[in-house]
């Protein structure tokens, strides 16, 4: 027992010195900008923090937070808060020995869990993040330490006090406390024990409870506040409960049994962990309905009705997977299992500490961005204006004393109208804009007018350390006034296109409008699309009011060119209206216009309409077998550069693919592997051809097959392509 309690001791020290000295310098996810806001200036109204306000952790941050200040500790907010995390990691440590040697009495079994289950990315990672969720981890496993095995009824009645109080740090672990004290207490059929541990658990949320609806401005406003975050989390959260499909269940179960411990280790130790859950099962029915009572109830709540993509909910279930996981290998020869845990211990480890330390260092990908932006304006750049995608707001919010220009503020779906807005008041200005590198909306601007300065990424797996992180990866892109820009009612990605469908638009319902910027020399006009329906849709152009073109669009794919005469532009505003109507439905899903000797494309016959994945972060086109773009003619030598998929994933061999030009076989190639392809294309061969470029691939496949269903020829999937 003594060497236990040492072992024990040892594991708690060693686990909360390697944190102190990893405490992050910045925030990081928008929980953590809002609890830091929370610290600052508590106000659940305004999401400081968001709904139900943690404020058993706020008032515990504000005292860690304003003794590092005291200190003169750098980054003193975002240390304030995840100093709680480490401690509350540390903490825990003790009480997943306790609860799982009271289970069976297997002292060596539970203290190698605790260590295999301390050392897994997920909880060593989460023990340094600036958020709540260790800390109330924490809180919960005491609560089910406590009362693990035969509780006394004061250890019963100090264990839902402690539940209570739980709920102030984090209020999911009600899921995790609540169930097992009935689990505890109703069996023994003792009514004053239950009537006292309801007593005792509505004390301690009283005691967090009434100072929270005081400080909230009383009890309607506080529920005004927390009905709005309940919408937001059902209305804008993938979960189970709203998307379920067999895909989706996968994603789930990937994300919380095995991404916790990195992808190879996870799923060994899933293996190891069914195994040994049954062989608890069987040894110990008692032992397997406390951890069915003790975990069971959160797994399927984090399921159901959490994103499963954010790695750091499925944390309550890395200690129960650990001791099944050990639990498997008990029965092998002596110290077979101490041997295993310290394998998989150095396995997790090996994956943790390195980002760790770079997490430490650097920080957030979004504070890093906001850093170099002051730091680069100081250094004499000049900027007018700062933009960003919704997923950055609340960061620019805290960071606004730092930023050398003034924020553009815009809803989520909507940030591009705001630069609209910008470049029509202000035709010079020059915008610094915070992308999240799977927003594709910048499509709707000029490409040419934009460049990415630096990428921000974390330097290490999102999954299992950052999954789910808002915001996450960041571009930082210079942006100069374009030569186009456009408004409502285009579909230029799959995301803009699902855009204009829930706002009902479209050039059928309301002009759409290209606000093309005042020039003296022409400009060739390049709009593409396609006409959902039979027979032919009226597509009608007008630049400033006045009708240029009108064509019949048939059903299926269009790529139309067409020349505005020099001084066409000349006249009127820094920026020109010029409207697509449309007699029919149309999506418009191609544009572009520029002046002569800029090089231009289109995709043309042969392509299909753009897509897009989250899962993924890629946007695409695929190719039939045989498919054409448009390229502008400049009388010189372009560069057509195209990257893509590996085909293997769809045929046994690498597909044959000719790109030709006027019945003249430019280049060829045979991908087999994600390929980037530059093709030289000669001036006097685009000339002759008219700009039609073709792809000739030897294979495709039908996605519907022999059923029927989606009958497209698809040959490549295009992510880029460019002409130069």
């Amino acid at each position: 027992m003594t060497s236990l309690r040492s072992a024990r001791a040892a594991l708690v020290l060693v686990f909360l010195a390697a944190h102190l000295v990893w405490l992050p310098r910045t925030l990081e996810d928008l929980d953590s900008i809002n609890f830091a806001l929370g610290v600052r200036d508590f106000d659940v109204a305004r999401h400081q923090p968001h709904p139900p306000g943690y404020p058993v952790f706020i008032a515990l941050a504000k005292g860690s937070t304003a003794l590092l200040r005291g200190l003169g500790v750098e980054a003193a907010s975002p240390r304030g808060l995840a100093i709680w995390s480490a401690i509350g990691g540390a903490l825990a440590l003790p009480a997943i020995v306790l609860f799982f040697r009271r289970l069976e009495d297997r002292p060596s079994l539970a203290l190698w869990t605790t260590v295999v289950a301390a050392t897994a990315p997920l909880f060593w990672f989460t023990a340094l993040r600036p958020l709540s969720d260790m800390l109330g981890f924490s809180a919960a496993m005491w609560t089910l330490a406590l009362v693990a095995g035969a509780p006394s009824p004061r250890a019963v009645m100090g264990a839902a006090l402690l539940a209570g109080l739980a709920t102030g740090i984090r209020s999911q672990t009600a899921v995790l406390t609540v169930p097992f004290l009935l689990y505890a207490v109703l069996p023994r059929r003792l009514p004053l024990v239950l009537v006292g541990a309801v007593a005792a658990f509505v004390l301690g949320g009283i005691a967090w409870g009434i100072p929270l609806v005081v400080a909230s401005g009383g009890m309607s406003a506080y529920l005004r506040a927390l009905t709005s975050q309940a919408g937001e989390d059902f209305g804008g959260v993938a979960m189970l409960w709203t998307y379920h499909s067999r895909h989706d269940v996968l994603a789930a179960l990937e994300n919380t049994f095995i991404w916790p411990w990195d992808w190879r280790v996870g799923i060994l130790v899933c293996v190891l962990a069914a195994a040994g859950l049954l062989r608890i099962l069987l040894r110990s029915p008692r032992a397997a309905s406390a951890l069915a009572a003790a975990f069971a109830p959160y797994a399927a709540f984090h399921l159901l009705f959490q994103e499963t993509v954010t790695t750091r909910y499925a944390l309550p279930l890395v200690p129960l997977a650990a001791y099944g996981a050990l639990a498997a290998l008990e029965g092998l020869p002596a110290r077979a299992m101490q041997a295993a845990a310290i394998g998989i211990a150095v396995l997790s480890l090996a994956a943790a500490l390195p980002a760790s330390e770079r997490y430490a260092r650097e920080g957030a990908p979004i504070f890093r961005t906001f850093d170099d932006m002051a730091a680069t304006a100081h250094g004499g750049d000049r900027v007018d204006l700062i933009g960003m995608h919704a997923s950055a707001r609340r960061a620019a919010e805290w960071a606004a004393p730092i930023l050398p220009a003034r924020v553009a503020i815009a809803p989520h779906g909507s940030e591009w109208l705001t630069l609209i807005a910008a470049w029509r008041a202000d035709p010079t200005a020059r915008i610094w804009f915070a992308a999240d590198p799977i927003r594709t909306d910048l499509s709707l601007f000029d490409p040419h007018a934009r460049v990415t300065a630096r990428r921000y990424t974390w330097g290490f797996e999102t999954l299992p350390f950052v999954g789910g992180a808002r915001p996450d990866e960041i571009d930082w892109l210079h942006m100069e006034p374009p030569n186009w820009m456009l408004d409502r009612g285009w579909s230029l990605t799959a995301e803009v296109g699902g855009i204009t469908a829930r706002d009902r638009l479209g050039p059928a319902a309301a002009p759409a409008v290209a606000w093309l910027r005042a020039r003296g020399d022409e400009t060739t006009v390049l709009i593409g699309g396609r006409h959902i329906g039979a027979g032919t849709a009226t597509v009608a152009l007008r630049l400033n009011g006045t009708p240029v073109d009108t064509f019949a669009a048939p059903s299926g794919f269009f790529l139309r060119q067409l020349t505005l005469p020099a001084g066409a532009l000349s006249t009127g505003t820094a920026y020109q209206p010029f409207d697509v109507t449309s007699i029919g439905e149309v999506s418009l899903e191609q544009f572009d216009a520029q002046p002569p000797g800029v090089a231009m494309f289109g995709y043309d016959i042969g392509w299909h309409e753009p897509e897009f994945s989250a899962a993924e972060r890629r946007a695409w086109r695929w190719t039939s077998d045989h498919a054409d773009l448009w390229v502008r003619p400049i009388g010189r030598a372009v560069t057509l550069r195209l990257a893509g998929e590996n085909p293997l994933r769809y045929f046994k061999a690498p597909p044959h693919v000719r790109v030709t030009v006027a019945g003249r076989e430019i280049a060829a190639f045979d991908p087999a592997g994600d390929f980037e392809q530059a093709v030289q294309i000669p001036g006097d061969a685009l000339d002759a051809a008219h700009g039609r470029v073709t792809l000739d691939t030897s294979s495709f496949f039908v996605p519907g097959g022999a059923a029927g269903g989606d009958r497209r020829r698809l040959s490549l999937r295009v992510y880029r392509v460019t002409v130069e």
